[in-house]
């Protein structure tokens, strides 16, 4: 009954042109990264008002709410994961953790991953640095959106000082094939460079033969202007 208050809830929000907006912005046409992907139009400050309301509901109910084929609906499931994981003690963290690795075939478009991914795995590996392991698979793992988490992840590890697991997976996502990866890439190594210059510039010029120009574009944005071209023009 619950679950049903809140689809209910969560669509009363929904409306056709955040639809439009919505099916265009994540590229649910034909042969794009997000085709298949249902959309009802809602905003995501709508759907953390909901999320937020609900954050209480039994796991199984997140459950069958992560499973839906509306990307709203997954959306807010992870939400409340997130709010379950922030407020919880250390079982309720490991246990929101567990759940949410164990049903990572429906954290499957980037906002997913990036709403929920550092919040979550990275948040639990600050605590538990041994389960930093688990980044390295993903980072070699076939699926798109396990790649993303790999380095995304690491986001709550780079608020903390910690670069190692950063660094080496962004290594080994050098040879993505996908803009989606080397966007994410880009962007931890420039919040690696706003903390540490030396260690993002050095990666850079090492391996700058191999950085997709993006990657690049994205870990230089902060750089002073002379920097940025100097990075651009090639070492």
């Amino acid at each position: 009954m619950t679950l049903i208050i809140l689809k209910r809830k969560l669509r009363s929000y929904a409306s056709p042109k955040r639809k439009k907006i919505n099916e265009w912005f994540f590229k649910t046409g034909k042969g794009h990264y997000g085709h298949g992907d249902v959309f009802i139009g809602v905003s995501n400050p709508d759907c953390r008002k909901v999320a937020k309301q609900f954050q209480y509901i039994a796991f199984p109910e997140v459950k069958k709410l992560l499973q839906s084929k509306i990307h709203e609906d997954r959306f807010t499931a992870l939400l409340i994961l997130v709010n379950k994981f922030e407020a919880g003690d250390d079982h309720e963290k490991r246990e929101v953790y567990k759940f949410y690795l164990k049903h990572l075939e429906f954290v499957n478009n980037w906002d997913l991953v990036d709403t929920s991914a550092y919040k979550i795995v990275g948040a639990y590996i600050v605590k538990h640095p041994q389960e930093g392991q688990k980044l390295s698979r993903y980072a070699l793992s076939k699926n798109l959106w396990e790649r993303r988490l790999s380095i995304v992840a690491t986001f709550a590890l780079i608020r903390k000082g910690e670069f190692a697991w950063t660094m080496k997976n962004a290594k080994a996502l050098l040879v993505d094939s996908h803009d989606l990866t080397h966007k994410a890439v880009g962007w931890m190594l420039r919040e690696v460079w706003k903390r540490d210059h030396a260690l993002a510039e050095s990666f850079l010029i090492k391996n700058y033969s191999s950085i997709p120009r993006t990657t690049l574009r994205y870990a230089i944005e902060r750089m002073k202007k002379g920097k940025r071209k100097q990075f651009l023009k090639g070492f």
